[in-house]
C-alpha cells in the first residue's frame, strides 16, 4: 500500500513539472499571488525588511536583474538560471549567506512543492513579466 501511494504522490508531482513546463509561466498570473502569500508581512508595502518591497506592482521590479545586498555577485533573479539567483537560493535554503525563506513563527519554513515548482518554472523559463 505505501509503494502505491508513494508512487501516486511522485506521478502526481511529475505530472505538476511537466503541465509547467509546457505553459509559459507568468510574474503577474502565477508568481505575485505567491509572494503576496508568503512574503508579504515582512517585504510587503508596509515592512520592507533588507529594503524588499515583494508587494504589488514593485515586485518585479524589485527582484529581476537586480543584485541582491547579502551577495551583490548574485542577482535576485537571474532569468534562465535558478541556481544563480539569490532569491532561488533563499528559497530553497541553500544560500550561504542569510537564512532560508520565508520565515515562519518558529524560524524558517519551506514553500509547498507545487508553489516551489511554478517558480522555478519561472526563472527557468526567462522570468517574464
Amino acid at each position: 500500500m505505501a509503494k502505491i501511494t508513494l508512487g501516486l504522490v511522485l506521478a502526481a508531482a511529475l505530472a505538476s513539472i511537466l503541465v509547467l513546463a509546457q505553459t509559459e509561466v507568468s510574474f503577474k498570473k502565477d508568481v505575485q499571488s505567491i509572494l503576496d502569500k508568503n512574503c508579504a508581512d515582512c517585504h510587503g508595502a508596509k515592512k520592507q525588511k533588507a529594503g524588499l518591497d515583494l508587494s504589488t506592482p514593485k515586485a518585479y521590479a524589485s527582484i529581476v536583474q537586480v543584485s541582491s545586498r547579502q551577495v551583490p555577485d548574485l542577482m535576485l533573479i537571474k532569468p534562465g538560471d535558478p541556481d544563480q539567483s539569490y532569491f532561488w537560493q533563499k528559497l530553497t535554503h541553500t544560500a550561504k549567506e542569510g537564512s532560508g525563506m520565508p520565515k515562519g513563527f518558529f524560524g524558517s519554513k519551506r514553500l509547498g512543492e507545487a508553489d516551489m515548482n511554478v517558480v522555478k518554472a519561472w526563472i527557468q523559463g526567462g522570468a517574464k513579466e
